[in-house]
């Protein structure tokens, strides 16, 4: 688990604030339209948060996703009590974007 978790954050490091690009077309229709309060309303999580997949630091623990072998499962560093969940893809939808599938508010569970 370490090697992948160490070459994600090697291939993180390639990109900045404008290479994030949402790939669920209602997400991607929302961040057009500026209409960053419905993000909150539908993930738990203000959109920024998602911007910290780029802060090592902010990075608690990263896996393959389940289903699909190309994404990757980030969990981030939030507050006490949630962490962020934030399922992405490199190079979606094309070359040098990185691919948000879906972010996630969660509680921890110890």
């Amino acid at each position: 688990m370490e090697d992948i978790e160490k070459e994600v954050k090697e291939k993180l490091k390639n990109y900045v604030n404008q290479d994030i690009v949402f790939l669920k077309k209602e997400w991607k229709k929302w961040a057009e339209e500026g209409k960053w309060d419905l993000f909150k309303e539908k993930t738990g999580a203000n959109v920024q948060v998602i911007y910290n997949i780029l802060n090592p630091k902010k990075i608690k623990r990263i896996r393959k996703a389940k289903y699909y072998e190309n994404r990757y499962d980030i969990r981030l560093n939030h507050s006490l009590k949630y962490e962020i969940k934030v399922v992405a893809v490199f190079d979606q939808p094309k070359k040098g974007n990185l691919g948000i599938v879906s972010f996630y508010k969660l509680a921890i569970t110890n």
